[in-house]
């Protein structure tokens, strides 16, 4: 009954003016405010409406109050669909009252409370004056049970068999006799238990063979009890032995756990930890190891990568090698390797392989195709100059296709020549920088001039904006590589870093410095979390494993430590790369994110402000607005339930705050009333 009226009243005045009238008493707060709170509830803000009602000097548990019968009458609501979903949520909301009040009751009862005892009976539906009768009665039997126990000596433990542990017999043997009550405890043991089976020993069966007595007969003696304590002593060692064995394992995965967690979590709490500084480490990181394996260190590095792809494609039981794996493997990093007689090379030892592949890493050091290689990396993460622009598009235009593209050929080389400069401006002498520049620019002016506007069409756009491309590539891949060609591998570093700092800076002042901080932070965190699964997932697959060192007369746990040292490492390592690799490509979309999301909630408060609710459609995509509460005329009964007129109560107040705050957001949106004419 009660449900019912409220949701009649729901009805009429939608749930926020129900609660309204609800909690403005019990909280003894001004209704508008009430209002207020309600609707920053309604949107998922309880925080903030708990800092609302501080700022209040008010109880901020009137926000949890306000979701808590939100939740239940919103739940009421849906359950009028059919009588068995309003008869289930009833039984469920009356058993949880009944659960509760059964509890306090018994509380009361053995606290001789009667009086509050009969009071809770009063309140709650279903439970008569008999509980409390029934209470009492029982406690007056457990009294007398108590008593019983009691004089005949209290717990008797009877023990059929002796534990591995002489911890948890001992346990056993506590739960008589507690806390000054009276009993007692026995054991029995069999010499056929496991126990004096495995670990009796010389000492049992001497015992035995020196003793005869007849199987039937109980044997008491104090060297049997000590000859027990002696076998559980060894199977404690047993397995202390085997916890000792497992924790040395888990050790590693501690140490390295504490790592990464407090890591983690001085990221996410921005605890003694600068996200500039991490982010700057894992570019310099990526940046030298780039530089180190295609610049200063080219033949070395292309050992390691043809050594470890004929490893991993050849059998150390046999001695085959799969020769097409290695040649897929290789194929980005030796291109001419798709060139060689691969019969010719099937006949070539492991050795001779190497060396033969190693020729053709000599050949790409001698053209500088190295150093197009690590034009390549770092284009994967770094962006060194703009995309090249769609000149298809001048196919729509209708007249001035001429012009727009003398306009685009002019703001794109001033693009590249900005970036360009940024790159290399602290790091080559202008004159040598001039005449790299001079040259690309000349191939970039061909390349827009292969754009032939005449005749353009839809149909013909398309080729020549791909010829124009593949131009305007190659041009940007020179300038690049006369760049890389004219600095050493420390100069080359101080570049990069250098230029990768400047668009950092650039993007700080484009979102602001609290949504670049952000940014970091949910970048760190992600690729820590992306990365530390992966290497949970290995470290479980080598703790399978490395139990088959000891095949190879190895340790276990030391080849164990040996190689999660080396798995951690390059779990450090991969963290670093993938920083590197997602920064600039997540750092557009975050804004984008960041942006919708401030759009959004800007049209909710500005929706909330004006009395209105934001709700998703039921059918179709997109949202509605939609009234809080019923439009309240001028002379209608308050809301507030106080019986005046809303004009003489709280549409007073309405009124005031509005003058004060230059009109109410419903005021404007409201549209302006036509003039009529005399």
């Amino acid at each position: 009954a009660e449900f019912d009226e409220a949701l009649e009243e729901i009805k009429e005045v939608q749930v926020i003016g129900f609660l309204a009238r609800t909690l403005q008493e019990p909280f003894d707060v001004d209704y508008n405010q009430l209002l207020a709170v309600l609707r920053l509830v309604q949107s998922g803000h309880v925080g903030e409406a708990r800092d609302y009602l501080d700022k209040l000097n008010k109880d901020a548990a009137l926000a949890d109050e306000a979701v808590r019968l939100w939740d239940v009458y919103s739940r009421y609501q849906a359950a009028q669909k059919d009588e068995r979903s309003a008869s289930q949520f009833l039984a469920e909301m009356l058993f949880e009252k009944h659960y509760t009040a059964r509890a306090a009751l018994i509380r009361a009862v053995l606290a001789n409370e009667t009086a509050e005892a009969r009071k809770l009976v009063e309140s709650i539906p279903g439970i008569d004056q008999s509980v409390i009768d029934r209470i009492q009665q029982i406690k007056k039997v457990t009294e007398e049970d108590r008593e019983k126990v009691w004089k005949l000596g209290g717990l008797h433990v009877i023990g059929s068999e002796r534990h591995e542990s002489r911890r948890i017999d001992n346990q056993l043997r506590g739960r008589a006799a507690r806390q000054g009550d009276p009993g007692s405890s026995r054991f029995f043991l069999s010499l056929e238990d496991d126990l004096m089976r495995r670990f009796g020993g010389e000492r049992l069966k001497g015992f035995m063979s020196r003793t005869r007595i007849p199987e039937d007969m109980p044997i008491e003696s104090g060297m049997l009890d000590r000859i027990i304590e002696s076998s559980q002593e060894r199977i404690e060692g047993y397995n202390f032995d085997l916890r000792k064995n497992v924790v040395e394992y888990d050790d590693v995965m501690s140490r390295q756990r504490q790592a990464i967690y407090g890591q983690r979590r001085a990221i996410l709490l921005d605890q003694a930890t600068d996200l500039d500084e991490n982010v700057e480490s894992a570019f310099a990181g990526t940046i030298s190891e780039l530089v180190e394996n295609y610049v200063d260190n080219y033949r070395a590095f292309m050992r390691g990568e043809i050594d470890r792809a004929i490893s991993d494609f050849s059998t150390e039981a046999t001695d085959a090698l799969n020769l097409n794996g290695v040649i897929n493997r290789l194929r980005g990093l030796l291109p001419d390797i798709m060139k060689l007689d691969k019969g010719a090379l099937a006949e070539l030892s492991v050795r001779d392989l190497t060396d033969e592949l190693m020729l053709l890493a000599y050949q790409n050091e001698e053209s500088g195709y190295n150093l197009l290689q690590l034009l390549q990396a770092m284009g994967r993460f770094l962006p060194l100059l703009p995309p090249v622009p769609n000149l298809a598009t001048l196919a729509a235009r209708r007249s001035g296709q001429l012009q727009a593209k003398e306009s685009i050929h002019r703001d794109y080389l001033a693009q590249v020549d900005a970036l360009f400069n940024e790159f290399l401006a602290e790091q080559i002498e202008t004159t040598e920088r001039k005449l790299i520049w001079e040259k690309a620019a000349e191939k970039l002016s061909h390349a827009f001039e292969l754009f032939n506007v005449d005749g353009l069409s839809q149909k013909t756009a398309a080729g020549r904006q791909l010829r124009f491309k593949v131009a305007a590539d190659e041009a940007l891949r020179g300038l690049l590589l006369e760049s890389l060609s004219a600095l050493d591998g420390e100069q080359l570093v101080t570049a990069l870093n250098t230029y990768v700092k400047r668009q950092q800076d650039k993007w700080r002042q484009q979102i602001g410095e609290e949504e670049f901080l952000n940014f970091q932070r949910l970048l760190l965190l992600d690729a820590i979390d992306r990365e530390w699964r992966d290497y949970l997932t290995a470290m479980d697959d080598l703790r399978r494993e490395v139990g088959l060192a000891a095949v190879g007369q190895r340790d276990p746990k030391v080849e164990y430590k040996r190689r999660s040292y080396e798995m951690f490492s390059d779990m450090r390592s991969n963290i670093d790369k993938d920083i590197a690799d997602r920064y600039f490509r997540q750092i557009a979309s975050h804004q984008a994110f960041v942006k919708q999301q401030e759009a959004a909630v800007a049209y909710q408060l500005k929706a909330q402000d004006a009395g209105y609710q934001v709700v998703k459609r039921k059918t179709g995509k997109g949202v509605e607005l939609r009234r809080d509460m019923p439009k309240v005329g001028r002379n209608d009964p308050c809301p507030c339930g106080s019986g005046k007129k809303y004009k003489l109560c709280h549409g007073r107040q309405s009124k005031a705050a509005s003058s004060a705050g230059g009109g109410s957001a419903d005021a404007a949106n409201k549209p302006a009333r036509k003039k009529r004419k005399n």
